[in-house]
């Protein structure tokens, strides 16, 4: 009977019970040290192919999860860090729009021919502070911190924004929690992070729209994201928790004003 060359157990199948190790002869071949390779490459025997596969159908992972269907899937944390390392990377390297646009927020500075939005003048600087005050009260500090310092305030987004996306995970799955009352923390918890991870697939695509620098083109994928995201959510929302369509659409909507609000002190 073969035994395992790591624990020295007794080999019943292609992995060890008792260590977890495959079944690999002492001496490897080249096709093996290749295959091993292409294992790695692909994501934990093509976990990473797999979990996003589900991600792309809303509430499936988090459904699988909580049956106990997990190794086939990358954890849940795994999955939210490796879509946000991914978005900020792609964002960072984004060329820089030389405006700032929300709901009811449209502010110009710079030379906008280049996109530089470090490149702000003094003029510009007091146009935009000038601006910033006609805006709505919550947004005022960030748009000054903008204003007064665009590149500090590039680099301190790109440094901070990761832990507090992070931190609000729990918040998230707290809101949620009380909106369903009849679930335990632990299932918002997975949901908060499957659906943050889905979020960051939408956000690195909006990025990587940029990159065409044509304003059209980043205009409209950004809107298609947003709109795929909303709906997204709500079919989330409806496979995991089993509500009605009214039900979820009235909770989903109270959930993102209260994140929202909950959201901003931690962002500044």
């Amino acid at each position: 009977m073969n035994r395992c060359l790591n624990c020295g157990a007794d080999l019943h199948g292609a992995f060890c019970a008792d260590c977890g190790q495959r079944a690999v002869p002492a001496n490897p071949t080249i096709a093996e040290l290749a295959g091993d390779a292409w294992q790695e490459l692909s994501g934990y025997d093509g976990r990473i192919a797999a979990t996003f596969k589900g991600l792309l159908r809303p509430g499936l992972l988090t459904v699988d999860y909580l049956q106990g269907r997990r190794a086939r899937y990358l954890s849940p944390i795994r999955l939210y860090l490796i879509v946000s390392v991914v978005y900020f990377l792609a964002s960072a390297a984004a060329p820089v729009r030389s405006d700032i646009a929300g709901p009811g927020i449209e502010i110009q500075f710079g030379n906008a021919s280049r996109g530089d939005a470090a490149d702000l003048t003094a003029e510009d600087r007091a146009a935009m502070l000038e601006t910033v005050d006609q805006q709505a009260w919550f947004i005022r500090p960030l748009l000054r911190s903008f204003a007064q310092d665009p590149a500090g305030f590039r680099a301190r987004i790109f440094t901070i924004m990761p832990r507090v996306f992070f931190g609000l995970l729990p918040v998230f799955a707290a809101i949620v929690a009380s909106f369903y009352r009849g679930h335990r923390f632990p299932t918002a918890l997975v949901y908060s992070a499957h659906l943050h991870a889905f979020a960051f697939v939408t956000f690195t695509v909006s990025e990587v729209a940029k990159y065409a620098r044509q304003p059209v083109v980043t205009a409209v994928v950004g809107a298609v994201c947003v709109a795929a995201f909303i709906a997204y959510t709500l079919w989330a929302f409806r496979a995991v928790y089993r509500e009605t369509w009214p039900m979820t659409a009235l909770k989903t909507v109270g959930i993102g004003v209260v994140y929202v609000f909950a959201s901003i002190p931690h962002s500044f």
